[in-house]
């Protein structure tokens, strides 16, 4: 079987979009692994306590609440750390201060505890790596650490976090910074290929707009919320604190970005619903907006960190989720309903309450179900949009085809009802009248002129007329006709009905056809009726002659330019859904014309 070659564009354009997302998530779960490995791990062998007097034996299994405000711990170091060497830990928004045997060698800039235990507030709100410069430590001296978490979600695993990235460094190796690189490179890589396509898909959005694409609102929204998880992923990788030195602005961006997806995510999905369910998606997705907005001005107002608008904004969305879950299984279930867009919001919801959950969560890569979630539907979603665009293209370039073909057909129906050969049958009968009849020679040439006028207004119009303006037109055309014909013509008009519209010139020519091919060519000459009629769903035209008749199939493919007949069918077709039929026989001809009622407007 045949490839179409359309079939042939989507691939080519599928394929290297498909590998790009396959080759980031080879590579990423290839390296994936449960701990983040770090140089010379340091295991702190010892005891801790919330309050500084209860003290408790501490153990690699013991899981440590970071929902308790302060945590003591002391003990030894399990490896001996030269003087001049680097102690990294990871700070997952939490103050921190360290002794060794009564020294203190670090302290956070916003803390001042001259000892310890005593209650400080972490105002800064950042996740980093962090180091100090140790004197010798050895595995008999005592170290005390003081941790303070000013927060009460987020970061329930920030003291565990601390623990299990203790580790020491030669100042002059960086070894963690490099091993974190390998990490936090893949997560940035992904990062910036979303947000150089979601430039594209902005730019694009120009590009439909000028070619006035229906396609264009989709794309702005798809392109507003690419960019946006972009910034969310570049922020959120593992070792931002390394290549950014701007710690607080770090934490504020990812939040800021993590929430504009989400917000976009809501409003893309919204416009597929219908009905009550779409009322009640679009006041969600108000409420979301406001509750954003809230949250912004709290922040950078200095009420509160924007951190600590977390459990908020994600209480917001839970409560929110089910609306947008509801309206997404709706739209599946409806028999004409779009498939891709709910099918990819529901994979994102999942994903979003996964994460919060903290499946596969872990320091390295946090968030891993969105994030992974996200690009394969984003390649998925691009390869649709191509293809959208591509349709919506090559029907505008239709649309304009057919407009230039109903413009030409318009002129060229012009030109057939002023043919040389009418005009100078018209003006020799005038000229024969103006001796013998004057007064009739007059009432021809003002009937002539009128003819004219109306061809003229016929080809001007773009959009349907109403039957009256048609029917006035075949009146004066016929006048000209009987005093040409006088005895041989005979017009029976049986008009029920005129208050619809019709696409000009579409009639006249009939009734011409009538006249030229029908009873002018019987001898003794006939009739020509036409008649209107109004159905429960359709209105019909008839035009009938009782002349010598003709074979319509062999009239259309004679080889002469039959404009009326070919042009009719295509612009009842095209702007107003009708259709022609026409059958001759011996005994004359009937052409109806037919349009849905529907389409055929009241013009009162």
């Amino acid at each position: 079987m045949k490839i179409k070659k359309t079939y042939l564009e989507y691939i080519g354009f599928a394929i290297p979009f498909l590998l790009g997302i396959v080759c980031l998530i080879t590579v990423t779960v290839g390296n994936y692994q449960a701990f983040l490995p770090i140089p010379m791990p340091q295991q702190l062998i010892g005891e801790y306590s919330y309050d500084g007097e209860n003290w408790q034996t501490l153990t690699e299994d013991t899981e440590l609440s970071a929902r308790e405000k302060s945590l003591f711990l002391r003990g030894t170091f399990s490896r001996e750390m030269q003087e001049g060497w680097l102690l990294n830990f990871y700070s997952n928004h939490i103050g921190v201060a360290i002794k060794v045997n009564g020294e203190q060698i670090f302290i956070d800039d916003v803390l001042s505890i001259p000892d310890l235990p005593t209650e400080v507030f972490a105002s800064i709100c950042a996740r980093e790596w962090r180091a100090t410069l140790v004197p010798y430590i050895g595995t008999d001296d005592v170290v005390e650490i003081y941790l303070e978490n000013p927060h009460m979600y987020g970061n329930k695993t920030a003291y565990n976090d601390f623990l299990t990235t203790l580790c020491s460094d030669p100042v002059d190796w960086n070894l963690l910074e490099q091993n974190l690189a390998a990490y936090g490179e893949k997560t940035r890589i992904l990062g910036m290929a979303l947000f150089v396509a979601s430039l594209m898909i902005l730019g694009a959005v120009i590009a439909a707009v000028i070619l006035k694409l229906p396609i264009a609102g989709m794309m702005l929204k798809l392109g507003l919320m690419t960019f946006a998880f972009s910034g969310y992923v570049v922020f959120d990788s593992i070792d931002i604190s390394y290549w950014s030195d701007l710690n607080v602005l770090n934490t504020y961006v990812g939040q800021l970005c993590m929430m504009l997806a989400a917000f976009c995510l809501c409003h893309f999905v919204s416009d597929i619903f219908v009905g009550k369910i779409r009322t009640a998606a679009k006041t969600a997705v108000l409420l979301i907006a406001i509750l954003d907005s809230v949250f912004i001005l709290l922040s950078f107002t200095g009420v509160t960190v924007i951190y600590d608008t977390m459990p908020y904004w994600v209480v917001s969305q839970i409560i929110l989720c089910p609306i947008f879950t509801i309206g997404c299984v709706k739209e599946l279930l409806r028999p004409s309903g779009k498939r891709l867009v709910p099918i990819s919001a529901l994979l994102l919801f999942s994903a979003f309450l996964l994460d919060i959950a903290g499946v596969g969560n872990h320091i390295v890569w946090r968030t891993p179900c969105t994030k992974i979630v996200f690009s394969i539907l984003f390649v998925v979603h691009i390869i649709a949009a191509a293809k959208s665009i591509l349709i919506d293209y090559r029907a505008s370039a239709r649309a304009k085809k057919l407009e230039k073909e109903l413009e030409d057909s318009r002129i060229a129906i012009m030109l057939s009802q002023i043919k040389p050969h009418f005009l100078y049958n018209v003006l020799n009968t005038i000229y024969h009248l103006y001796r013998k009849e004057p007064e009739t020679a007059q009432e021809a040439v003002s009937s002539f002129a009128e003819y004219l006028r109306c061809n003229m207004l016929s080809i001007e119009k773009n959009a349907p007329i109403p039957f009256s303006a048609e029917y006035q037109h075949i009146q004066t055309y016929l006048s000209l006709e009987q005093i040409r014909f006088r005895e041989k013509l005979d017009i029976v008009y049986d008009i029920e009905v005129t208050d619809f519209k019709i696409p000009p010139l579409t009639v006249e020519p009939l009734v011409e056809n009538a006249v030229k091919h029908g009873v002018t060519k019987k001898r003794g000459g006939g009739v020509v009726t036409i008649s209107t009629r109004r159905t429960a769903d359709r209105v019909l035209i008839t035009v009938r002659d009782n002349g010598v008749g003709f074979d319509p199939e062999h009239y259309m493919e004679d080889g002469k330019e039959h404009v009326g007949i070919r042009n009719i069918k295509q612009r009842l077709q095209a702007m107003v859904g009708g259709s022609l039929d026409i059958t001759s026989s011996a005994d004359g001809t009937v052409a109806v014309v037919t349009i849905p009622v529907k389409e055929a407007r009241n013009t009162r």
